[in-house]
């Protein structure tokens, strides 16, 4: 049998990708005439070129060979399905590579990745509403508007409202928004900016301020470049019509306005569609709105729906019918986010992004082949779950009464 010492593989994890080196570790290195040369280099291959599924099946066959077993293309293995997503198995093979090897660099790098496996498989924590922590007391003393302006800085956030709990708070939970549009929306987006909030005491202040912002909104952003230099900015409005606070501006508008900002940086000159751009910071918003996922479900069942296949094409200059859209646009991103692994989520973005359409860009990051039939059969599974969630939606507002 031939010793498996005499074979080494380090998984390095870098930022952006994973580069997966072939190394020796106080034992000869790989020669063109040792065992299984061709075949670890063409699971290696495969897993740069992101074919987790050829890379995971080359790997396991050496791995759990009958006769003449490699333990440490366990390590191949679980890189690639811990690409996959799929976490509680990768840990599995990285113990059984971590039983392999007594490098400790290579059982550090083993350890670091089962403990990566472990908090990647936590499902996140419930987003709890800024507006349901704050009692009237608070509310009254975040409603109050002083003569100065006071700043509040974060790591990513530089702060301004005529009130300095605001400020802080606001603060606080545009960090906890960013972290969670990033990590979970987003499916692990880099965001290493600064951006300016501006709060405004009221509708008409915030009008006057924020260029080019709706008359309806009470939030909005702006992103551009001038002479050099990269202006990040979103606007609030702390006060309603009735000079109360605006729990909204926390809840709904903030994290909302800032999915806005992270996508138009993500894609640069390359428009997001918009019932992605809409979807998705519907998404970041603390509480999804029961009205639009009923109505997403009565309109899918009638005659007044947009289709699938234009509601993925559908502009801003030709909303017609702006509710429909929104409520379809959230319902169909909340049902394709959560049909799909994040890794897959995530490729799905880089592939609109580099200019492919919705169902081309699905279908890359599932690794299907291309298939006409493949959108009409998407539009059938969201139109089953829109429905399905929007009965339940009545249903416990019949259980409420």
């Amino acid at each position: 049998m031939v010793g498996t010492e005499r074979y080494s593989l380090i998984c390095v994890l870098l930022a952006g990708g994973l580069a997966l080196c072939a190394a020796a570790v106080g034992m000869s290195p790989l020669s063109a005439s040792s065992p299984y040369i061709g075949e670890i280099q063409q699971s290696l291959d495969n897993l740069d070129s992101r074919q987790y599924v050829k890379a995971e099946q080359e790997a396991l066959a050496l791995a759990s060979h009958p006769t003449c077993p490699m333990p440490r293309a366990w390590a191949v293995v679980a890189a690639a399905r811990q690409r996959q997503g799929q976490y509680a198995s990768a840990s599995r093979a990285y113990r059984l590579f971590l039983a392999s090897t007594e490098s400790p660099a290579m059982r550090d790098y083993a350890l670091q990745q089962i403990e990566a496996c472990r908090r990647a498989a936590e499902p996140p924590a419930m987003p709890v509403a800024p507006g349901s922590k704050l009692d009237r007391d608070a509310r009254a003393r975040l409603a109050e508007v002083h003569d100065e302006t006071y700043t509040e800085s974060t790591e990513h956030f530089i702060v301004r409202a005529r009130n300095p709990e605001l400020a802080r708070l606001v603060a606080a939970e545009a960090e906890v928004s960013l972290e969670r549009i990033c990590r979970v929306i987003l499916a692990g987006q880099d965001y290493p900016h600064s951006v300016r909030i501006n709060v405004w005491p009221d509708h008409d202040t915030y009008l006057a301020h924020a260029a080019d912002a709706p008359e309806w909104s009470g939030g909005s952003f702006r992103f551009f470049v001038q002479d050099g230099l990269v202006t990040r900015q979103i606007d609030l409005t702390q006060r309603d019509a009735e000079k109360q606070l605006a729990v909204i501006m926390l809840d709904r508008v903030l994290p909302h306005e800032l999915c806005h900002l992270v996508l138009r940086e993500y894609f640069g000159d390359a428009a997001c569609p918009l019932f992605l751009n809409e979807g998705l910071a519907m998404m970041a918003e603390y509480e999804p709105e029961a009205a639009r996922i009923e109505l997403a479900g009565k309109v899918v069942a009638g005659q007044a729906r947009i289709a699938l296949a234009a509601l993925l094409v559908r502009r801003r200059y030709d909303l017609d019918r702006p509710g429909v859209f929104y409520a379809e646009a959230f319902s169909f991103v909340e049902f394709l986010h959560g049909r799909i692994t994040p890794r897959q989520f995530k490729a799905f973005l880089r592939h609109v992004k580099d200019g492919c359409t919705i169902a081309d860009a699905l279908q890359r990051s599932l690794y299907a082949p291309a298939d006409e039939e493949f959108l009409a059969s998407l539009a059938s599974a969201w139109e089953d779950h829109a429905l399905a969630q929007s009965q339940y939606i009545r249903a416990l507002a019949s259980a409420g009464r």
